[in-house]
């Protein structure tokens, strides 16, 4: 039972008699979640095999408390054993508040909220990014070239083949996406990179965020986390929407002593933009592949929407003409 360990380190660490353990839904990752109940409270407890990006959550999670950031309160923890305890949030994430106000008209209270991420964003890639631990990253201490060719290739072999296996791409069009990658490579990298910021990774408890999975991060460009939620399909933006956002943002950088300009700083915003979605596309293949999940599948189509939205914009134009074409056909709608 994978609750053998979990299950008496949380009774000798809390000091109950657990009443109930109930698995959580996990999403992608191979950590397993548990809701443990006793007769006056409840706490989560995970079950973590990968012991590096468990090495790097807990320290992270501590580094970013003492700066006062809204993350998850560590209970207890056990590497050794890879377990660990930690508050529970509930079940509601910003994608699902989101959702739900919007469904109800509240639209004010979404944007408010997208406000409030987006303000807490700089404070996360700067003030928690300094004197951050750099080498527990599980993959690499920078955010650069090697990552974005990775990511690229992630979403050539696990979603090509199985979602546009009539579009594998031709030599013109990977050394297109060869030379995005060398030119996003060069970009500044000089504060903490989140890597997956999007509503599903901050809960939203009460009546403000707390951020979860930041584990994955390292050192990077601070425009990819600008590109990850703006242009997230669950974040529900339209452009006018995103504009203000970056307002947002970037008021809420300069209050961090950041002050990059504008213009500066969206130099190579949608090619990151491409990256983050074909990186996502991958994923979705991935996931839906190895766990067999439909929701994960489900969220292809509403990705690919946001391309095709960006092409007809003439947003994804990097004078790389074979690339641009090659997108249009994968963009266009085909039985998934």
């Amino acid at each position: 039972m994978p609750q053998r360990d979990l299950i008496p380190f949380a009774e000798a660490t809390l000091g109950v008699t657990l009443s109930a353990v109930a698995e959580l839904s996990g999403g992608g990752s191979s950590r397993r979640y548990f809701r443990l109940r006793w007769a006056t409270g409840t706490a989560v407890g995970v079950i973590a095999k990968e012991r590096a990006e468990l090495r790097a959550f807990l320290a992270f999670t501590r580094h970013f408390a003492a700066r006062g950031i809204p993350v998850p309160q560590l209970l207890g923890a056990d590497e050794a054993r890879g377990v660990y305890l930690q508050s529970d949030l509930g079940d509601a994430t910003l994608c699902d508040r989101l959702a739900q106000w919007r469904a109800a008209g509240r639209h004010a209270a979404a944007q408010g909220a997208l406000e409030t991420a987006l303000r807490w964003l700089p404070v996360i890639q700067v003030r928690g990014g300094a004197g951050l631990d750099y080498t527990l990253c599980p993959e690499g201490d920078e955010l650069g070239a090697a990552a974005y060719r990775a990511d690229v290739e992630l979403f050539l072999t696990e979603f090509v083949p199985r979602h546009a296996p009539h579009l594998a791409p031709g030599e013109s069009v990977r050394r297109d996406l060869e030379t995005l990658v060398q030119r996003l490579g060069a970009l500044p990298r000089p504060h903490f990179c989140y890597r997956d910021f999007q509503t599903r990774n901050i809960m939203w408890p009460g009546g403000g965020p707390v951020f979860i999975d930041y584990q994955s991060g390292r050192r990077g460009t601070l425009a990819y986390d600008v590109a990850s939620i703006l242009f997230s399909p669950d974040s529900g933006l339209d452009a006018p929407g995103r504009e203000r956002l970056i307002d947002v943002y970037l008021a809420a950088l300069a209050d961090c002593g950041e002050h990059p300009g504008r213009e500066a700083f969206l130099a190579g915003f949608h090619a990151l933009v491409l990256l983050r979605r074909l990186q996502a596309l991958g994923a979705y293949a991935r996931i839906a592949r190895v766990k067999h999940s439909d929701p994960y599948r489900e969220r292809i189509a509403p990705a690919l929407a946001t391309l095709h939205g960006l092409l007809a914009a003439g947003q994804l134009r990097f004078g790389l003409p074979d690339l641009e074409s090659w997108l249009a056909r994968l963009c266009a709608p085909h039985p998934g």
